[in-house]
């Protein structure tokens, strides 16, 4: 029967119709809601973010090692200052080898802009080189350099030797009127390198450090006032670099690590493989090696008074390694380790991930055999020398080409690397 005029007829009298109607509100509930979720749902985040805090564990660690150290190196200067002798002499210069060696390892965190050596980073104060030595003392009657201020037998010009002078000092003429870091204090320790013998380095006599007259003036004084402030700014430099990687958990508070593991994880990478190639092609290849090799000329050699530079070398190479691996050995010998950019580029191409395996071995044998003193390797009459540091070089402008491929594996962009050694 038809409705009646003016009357509607109710659907939901039909209890039939009423289930119905309540189904398809639940399922219209149900699809609004699913729709819902699927607008707002975050995108999932990069799987390989673990790199980035197995990275920054690393540098953290490293650079504690670096202060640890550099404390230790400042300990037995107060020892030689107070007391100096041959013992505290030698003790001394084997503190400075061992806090050269843990900051060697981190250089593999150069080159991208980050705390050591981005605006205001402390690396040109750290690890400044060459020296033109005339600029902290005074320097013997061969040695052939324009006049520098000799801050140690000033002290009209200078009276009080602080960190502070000794940091506005640096670089102060130019890139080469290095006042500040581990070089100058090298200097203080060995002296010029006059190769009286062939295999020997600098011999600076401890009496160079015994005070015969007024501190204030006397130049051996001075000289253990200058190595005090030179070790006590290095110290500073590297807490600035442990600062910058400490976790912070305070959100209010700036922190350099919370940005680079929170942060893109793209750029993340990127700046990783930027330091690694950075250090081996750029630096290493070129600067500590090409350059002396073509002149033969040993103020080019990076730690020319102690003649430790294949030690350097070597330990450069190692903290290359250990970012790629994502795996370092602490002083006292415990390792921090986890996710690792070798582990995903084995993921994305096992042919480069055996490359660049290959290739990090090579280098490290091409390096390891690099003699030292490293100034006997580039002289022109030494051909067997010659061939080795060109063996290391090229190791490192492949190494550097392989690093390039496994980022290229990884889906990071990075400009053309020119080398050699395919």
């Amino acid at each position: 029967m038809a409705p009646g005029p003016g009357k509607l007829q109710d659907q939901t009298d039909n209890p039939m119709n009423m289930m119905h109607f309540k189904r398809m509100l639940g399922l219209s509930a149900l699809l609004a809601t699913g729709l819902l979720a699927a607008c707002t749902r975050a995108p999932a985040d990069d799987p390989r973010r673990p790199v980035l805090n197995t990275y920054a564990d690393i540098v953290l660690a490293t650079y504690e090692d670096t202060l640890q150290a550099a404390r230790a190196l400042d300990a037995s200067v107060d020892a030689l200052i107070g007391m100096p002798s041959e013992q505290t002499l030698a003790d001394a210069r084997d503190k400075w080898r061992a806090a050269r060696i843990a900051y060697d390892q981190s250089e593999a965190f150069r080159f991208y802009g980050g705390p050591i050596d981005g605006e205001g980073g402390p690396e040109g104060q750290l690890n400044g080189w060459p020296l033109d030595e005339n600029h902290i003392d005074a320097v013997g009657p061969s040695y052939n350099a324009a006049p520098g201020l000799n801050i140690i037998g000033n002290p009209a010009a200078f009276p009080s030797i602080t960190p502070q002078l000794i940091s506005d000092q640096n670089e102060t003429g130019g890139e080469k009127n290095i006042a500040s870091g581990y070089h100058a204090i090298e200097f203080l320790l060995w002296g010029q390198d006059f190769n009286q013998t062939p295999e020997a380095s600098g011999q600076r006599p401890y009496t160079d450090f015994v005070v015969k007259g007024d501190p204030s003036t006397d130049v051996a004084a001075r000289r253990g006032q200058y190595l005090k402030a030179a070790t006590t700014l290095l110290i500073s430099d590297v807490q600035s670099l442990v600062t910058a990687w400490t976790i912070v958990t305070d959100p209010a508070m700036p922190s350099y690590r919370r940005d680079f593991v929170t942060g893109d994880v793209y750029t993340g990478l990127k700046r990783m493989l930027t330091g690694m190639v950075g250090l081996s092609e750029v630096e290493m290849a070129g600067e500590r090696l090409a350059v002396p090799l073509l002149s033969g000329d040993q103020e080019e050699e990076q730690s020319c008074f102690s003649d430790f530079t294949s030690n350097d070398l070597k330990a450069n190479v190692t903290g290359i390694a250990s970012v790629y691996h994502g795996r370092y050995q602490r002083l006292d010998g415990s390792v921090v380790s986890g996710p690792s950019l070798a582990d995903y580029v084995a993921k994305a191409d096992a042919m480069v991930a055996e490359e660049m395996k290959a290739r990090l071995e090579n280098t490290a044998t091409q390096i390891g055999a690099i003699r030292n003193p490293f100034d006997r390797e580039v002289r022109e009459d030494n051909a067997e020398g010659h061939a080795r540091v060109q063996a290391g070089a090229d190791a490192l402008r492949s190494l550097a080409l392989s690093l390039g491929r496994a980022a290229t594996a990884l889906g990071i962009f990075m400009s053309p690397i020119l080398g050699s050694g395919d």
